[in-house]
C-alpha cells in the first residue's frame, strides 16, 4: 500500500544519504530484535578473556571454537581480539531463536560464569544477527544502485568474520605486565603502589585542550578528541560491509584478589569511533541498542564508486588510564576468488590528499591550525592509496594481501597492535 511504499523510499534514501557518495560510509540501525540483551551478555566477557591467564584461555577458546588474530601473549598488546567464522544458512539465521523463551532481558548481568559458559552460542547467535542485518543493508543499496552485487557478493561466500574486541585500559596493561612478570606474586600486594602509578597519568588539564594540536574539537560538537592517543589506527576496511555493536565501555579497579569492573558512561557520550570525512574528523555517537554499519573499500570497488567506504579510527579517551573499550564486530566479504572490477576510480583517502589538504584550513583561524594541519596529513600519509593496492585482474584474496601488506607487513605503514 502507500503507506509501505513511502516508508520503503524513505528507507533506501536514508540509507543512500548515509552510504552514497555524499555521505559518510556509516549508518546507525536501531530497534534490532534480542540485539541489546546478547550485546549485553556478551560484550563484558571481552576484558574478562582477555586478562585470563593464557592457558585458562585457551582452554576456553578451543572448548567454545574460537581463535584470535592477534598475538595474545604479548603483553604490551593494546588491543586483545577472539574470533569466529560464521557461516551463512539463509534458512537458519534466526532458527536459534525458537530455542529461547524470550527471557534474556530478565537475565542477571552480573552472571559471567554462566555467560562464559555458553560464549560459543552467544558468538554465533549475534553474530548472525548481525550478519542478517548487514545482508539486508546490501540489499537495499543494491536497490538503489542498481543489480545485486553487494548482497550476491556476501552469500555467494557464505561466510563472515567475528570478532570480539577488548580494547585494554592503561590498566589492564600494567595488570598484564605484572601477572607476566610475577606470575606467582599476589597482585593485591602491589595494589596501592600500582594505583599511585596510575594516579601520576591522571591529567584532567587534558581535557580542557591542547597546545600542541594533538587532540582537537570534532566537527559536529565541538568534542574534544586525539589525533595521536589511538587504540587503532587509521584505516579502511577493505571487506565490503562490517557491522558493530555499539562500544561498551568499562571502568576498572584492582581489587583484592582480582581486578574489578563496572559499565560506565563516557562525560562526552561518544563512542570513540571517529570518522575522517571531507577534510574534517567527525567522533560518532549512537545509542547503547544501535548497530553501526560501515562501508568497505570491496564495497566502493563493486558498486563502481557509487558507495562510499570509511576511513576511521579508535581513540583513547584522554585522562582516563582505567577506562576500556569492548565491542563486537562481523566483517562481509565477498569469496576470495572473486575478481574485483578495475574501473580507475580514486577512493576517499585519494580525494582527500594531503596536495589538497591545505583548503580543509585556510582562513580557519585558531591558533594551533598549522599543528593540526601537519597531524591531519601524518593521518592520510598513513593511508596506502587504493591505487597502489588494486590492479586490474585481482581477485579480492590478491587485493587482501597486497591491502595488509602495504598496512603492516615488512616496509609497511602502520604496525598491527
Amino acid at each position: 500500500d502507500s503507506d509501505t511504499d513511502g516508508r520503503r523510499r524513505r528507507l533506501l534514501a536514508t540509507v543512500w544519504a548515509a552510504l552514497g557518495p555524499g555521505g559518510a560510509g556509516l549508518l546507525a540501525v536501531a530497534g534490532v530484535p534480542r540485539a541489546a540483551a546478547l550485546r549485553r551478555r556478551l560484550l563484558p566477557l571481552a576484558r574478562r578473556l582477555a586478562l585470563m591467564d593464557h592457558p585458562s584461555r585457551a582452554h576456553l577458546l578451543k572448548k567454545h571454537g574460537l581463535g584470535s588474530d592477534v598475538p595474545l601473549k604479548k603483553p604490551d598488546r593494546s588491543v586483545s581480539s577472539l574470533a569466529q567464522l560464521l557461516r551463512y544458512d539463509s534458512g537458519k539465521l534466526h532458527s536459534s531463536d525458537g530455542e529461547h523463551n524470550g527471557d534474556d532481558d530478565d537475565d542477571d548481568d552480573d552472571d559471567d560464569d554462566h555467560d562464559i559458559e555458553n560464549l560459543g552460542e552467544l558468538f554465533k547467535e549475534l553474530g548472525l544477527c548481525m550478519m542478517e542485518l548487514g545482508i539486508l543493508v546490501a540489499r537495499a543499496c543494491d536497490i538503489v544502485i542498481g543489480g545485486n552485487q553487494l548482497e550476491q557478493s556476501i552469500t555467494d561466500f557464505g561466510s563472515a568474520k567475528a570478532r570480539l574486541i577488548h580494547y585494554h585500559s592503561e590498566l589492564d596493561n600494567r595488570i598484564i605486565k605484572e601477572r607476566s612478570s610475577t606470575k606467582r606474586r599476589s597482585l593485591a600486594n602491589n595494589a596501592a603502589a600500582a594505583a599511585r602509578r596510575l594516579s601520576d597519568h591522571m591529567d584532567t588539564g587534558q581535557m580542557s585542550g591542547s597546545e600542541d594540536g594533538s587532540c582537537i574539537k570534532s566537527a559536529e560538537e565541538n568534542s574534544l578528541i586525539s589525533l595521536v592517543n589511538l587504540w587503532q589506527e587509521w584505516h579502511y576496511d577493505y571487506g565490503v560491509l562490517t557491522v558493530l555493536t555499539a562500544p561498551l565501555f568499562l571502568r576498572s579497579a584492582l581489587g583484592q584478589e582480582c581486578p574489578a569492573s563496572e559499565e560506565c558512561s563516557l562525560p562526552d557520550g561518544h563512542s570513540h569511533l571517529q570518522l575522517f570525512n571531507k577534510r574534517r574528523i567527525f567522533s560518532v555517537r549512537c545509542s547503547q541498542e544501535s548497530f553501526i554499519v560501515q562501508v568497505g573499500e570491496a564495497a566502493g570497488i563493486l558498486s563502481g564508486g557509487k558507495l562510499r567506504s570509511t576511513l576511521h579510527a579508535v581513540s583513547r579517551p584522554l585522562g582516563l588510564p582505567n577506562i576500556s573499550r569492548e565491542t563486537f564486530v562481523v566483517f562481509l566479504q565477498p569469496s576470495w576468488d572473486k575478481t574485483l572490477p578495475f574501473l580507475g576510480y580514486s577512493s576517499a583517502d585519494e580525494d582527500d590528499s594531503s596536495d589538497h589538504m591545505e583548503l580543509a584550513f585556510r582562513g580557519d583561524g585558531p591558533a594551533g591550525s598549522c599543528s593540526e594541519h601537519i597531524l591531519m596529513q601524518g593521518i592520510l600519509k598513513k593511508i596506502p592509496p587504493l591505487s597502489s593496492r588494486l590492479k586490474e585482474g585481482m581477485t579480492f584474496a590478491e587485493f587482501s594481501r597486497q591491502t595488509t601488506k602495504r598496512y603492516y607487513g615488512g616496509g609497511g605503514i602502520q604496525q598491527k597492535s
